[in-house]
């Protein structure tokens, strides 16, 4: 029983510890290539104009950066997805009113769709 112990507390300060040196990275960069778009393309590589990569996106409303624009984190994120209150329109409107996003991003549907993409893949 205590080897179990010991090994779960060694996972969950490896976990920590990841968790610590992402966050330390700091603020995401704004990705400034041309406006181009290949089919089949990962959507963290999708290369546009002032847009955040949907990842960075979605990453920075799970830690809570949107809560000024009423998009939650952490949990309540992922049960606001899960429950359809908040959606990937929701999560763009809230990036563009926070000056992290361009307006054009809100008609864009390949964005779009790439945070839905990320949404589906958050929610475990």
């Amino acid at each position: 029983m205590k080897r179990y112990l010991s090994i779960g507390l060694a996972v969950v300060a490896i976990l920590l510890t990841a968790n610590t040196s992402v966050e330390a990275r700091g603020k995401t960069e704004v990705v400034t290539k041309s406006e181009t778009f290949r089919p089949l393309m990962l959507a963290a590589d999708r290369p546009s104009l002032g847009y955040i990569t949907p990842f960075d996106l979605v990453t920075s409303a799970y830690q809570g950066q949107y809560r000024d624009h009423f998009i939650p984190g952490f949990g309540s994120f992922i049960y606001g997805i899960r429950t359809g209150k908040i959606t990937a329109k929701d999560l763009v409107k809230a990036a563009i009113n926070s000056k992290r996003l361009p307006p054009q991003a809100i008609a864009d549907r390949s964005y779009l769709g790439y945070v839905d993409l990320q949404f589906k893949s958050i929610q475990f």
